[in-house]
């Protein structure tokens, strides 16, 4: 008896042995044995051999579990592999700089940007063959895992600098409508591709660039001029506060955007102590920068403009010289030391009780001895002529060099036009009248000035200024200045008939024009229509009388006040 109990011991000794080793090269044998043991229990098997089975299946679970998490783990750790190879190969913020400065000239364009103001992207460009590499280990990494975000992104990132406009646009997409869980970054990208192609010709949805700019908003490291860009976009659309609201939640997350939370401040107007807050704000930032191993010339231009929004003129002028005698800046810095100045110079002009306009002219040379190239120069020089202030030999060599090289602006030409108009120098007048056409052939002042002035000069000269003022009106239909223009000239044509239209339809589109309603008047008598001139007249004196009172009115508030 005592035998065969030990000879059943050991042979369930040796089951329990078999039955473990199963759990390695029989997982299926473990299974079978389990049902087996519950199929013994019901026809009374032994209970040892039942209970046995099931700390073996529990232990088979917790092998192959295990097996299963390394596995995994074997999988995230080649990613993590792949990542780190990539990033040590070429990191994503060098990438996302090289799509940024590829996408500089025409976001710039876009946003209204100048070409002084474009980013000076100081970043080292990977080699052809770097790029390839980081392609196959993005595309290693989504072979592996599909939907892995940041491996997506960078391959919409290499695609984007390898000139395969099609491949990035559909990875970037992906990424910006959230198919991998959201990414602003991606949402940036599509903006400024959307922008780029806005500047191409191709129609954008407006919907679509405020949507992507919205979520482009929520990156931490977005480029501040697309928070600039999206809030005027919001402000243009009458969504003000909620401009305002972007602006401020950017600047939370990013202390020097209270720059643009000024800027927009500065634009909308009415937040006097909510623009000081942001611009003293934005310049205790900036300010930190300067005269250290990061500085960079936007930070001096930053602390500048936040000085200049709290009308620190002075201020703003000493850290942009400060600037150009550390040698640490380019021309970006000597073009807004140059307007800093030309600010300044602005706040001279002043007329006193007696004579005419004063200005300080030292101030004036001092801009264009900062900034030679500055548009604005001439523009102010021009603006002399108009306030009767002689300028300087050396101002007018400035104006007449600029005017040699062809740069400057259609406003400039205006003034001088307007200028030397006034001072009764006609040949001039015309001249500059000319030169802002050419320069914009669709300016409806320029237009309506130069046609009228030649016809007065000769009757020779009325059929152009006849084409000039159809031209403009064609432009612009129901312009009462330009109509008004027309039936002057109409007359010196000596067609009384036609140009009485053109005053009666100036008239019906600005009521309040009483000079025209005198011409009126006059083209009447020339047509014989007397008794129309002469009830003209007496709607004439009304409407004077009613003015005399009014300005009366304002003058005695005026005192009062």
């Amino acid at each position: 008896m005592t035998n065969m109990q030990e000879t059943g011991t050991l042979q369930n000794a040796k089951w329990l042995v078999s039955e473990f080793l199963k759990i390695f090269y029989s997982p299926i044998g473990v299974a079978g044995g389990l049902l087996d043991a519950f199929r013994g229990w019901k026809f009374s098997r032994s209970w040892i051999r039942f209970w046995f089975h099931i700390p073996s299946v529990l232990l088979l679970v917790a092998v192959y579990l295990i097996f299963g998490f390394a596995v995994f783990s074997r999988v995230d750790s080649r990613i993590q592999l792949f990542s780190v190879e990539s990033q040590k190969r070429c990191p994503t913020n060098t990438i996302e700089a090289i799509c940024d400065q590829l996408h500089e000239e025409d976001f710039c364009k876009a946003i209204g940007v100048s070409k002084a103001e474009m980013v000076d992207f100081k970043i080292t460009h990977p080699t052809d063959l770097t790029k390839r590499y980081v392609e196959l280990l993005s595309k290693r990494i989504l072979t592996i895992q599909n939907t892995n975000q940041a491996g997506h992104y960078r391959l919409g990132l290499i695609y984007s600098i390898t000139e395969q406009p099609d491949a990035a646009m559909s990875e970037m997409s992906k990424l910006a409508n959230g198919d991998f869980g959201d990414c602003p970054q991606a949402n940036a990208w599509m903006a400024k591709e959307l922008l780029k192609q806005k500047v191409n010709g191709v129609e954008v949805s407006n919907s679509s660039l405020l949507n992507h700019l919205d979520k482009a908003s929520k990156w931490k490291d977005v480029d501040f001029r697309l928070i600039s860009y999206y809030a005027k976009g919001l402000e243009a659309m009458g969504q003000t506060l909620k401009a305002i609201g972007v602006a401020k939640q950017a600047a939370l997350t990013r202390p020097e955007l209270n720059l643009e939370l000024a800027r927009l401040y500065e634009r909308i107007g009415g937040y006097q102590e909510e623009l000081k807050s942001a611009a003293s704000a934005a310049e205790e930032v900036f300010l930190k920068k300067l005269n250290t191993p990061l500085e960079k010339e936007s930070d001096r231009l930053a602390v500048a403009e936040a000085r200049r929004m709290t009308n620190r003129l002075e201020q703003a002028a000493d850290v942009l010289t400060e600037g150009l005698l550390n040698k640490s800046s380019g021309p970006a810095i000597k073009r807004d030391l140059s307007e800093t100045l030309r600010l300044m110079y602005l706040k001279t002009i002043f007329k006193p009780e007696v004579g005419g306009y004063q200005a300080d002219l030292t101030l004036l040379e001092k801009v264009a001895e900062t900034d030679p190239t500055n548009p604005t120069i001439s523009a102010e020089i021009a603006r002399l002529l108009p306030l009767k202030i002689k300028a300087t030999k050396k101002l007018m060599e400035v104006l007449r060099k600029e005017i040699e090289s062809g740069n400057t602006s259609v406003t400039t030409h205006i003034m001088l036009a307007e200028g030397f108009l006034a001072a009764s120098n006609t040949k001039e007048a015309i001249y500059h009248w000319e030169v802002a056409l050419k320069k914009d052939p669709n300016n409806l002042g320029a237009m309506n000035n130069l046609a009228l002035l030649l016809a007065r000069t000769s009757e020779s000269n009325v059929d152009r200024s006849l084409t000039l003022l159809n031209k403009a009106l064609s432009l612009s239909p129901y312009n009462a200045e330009i109509l008004d223009t027309l039936g002057d000239v109409l007359l010196i044509a000596k067609k009384p008939k036609e140009a009485i239209n053109k005053f009666e339809l100036a008239i019906k589109n600005d009521p309040n024009r009483l000079d025209t309603r005198k011409k009126l008047v006059g083209a009447y008598q020339q047509n014989g229509m007397d008794d129309m001139a002469k009830a003209l007249e007496k709607v004439i004196k009304k409407m004077e009388k009613v003015k005399a009172e009014e300005e009366a009115k304002q003058k005695d508030q005026s005192e009062e006040n």
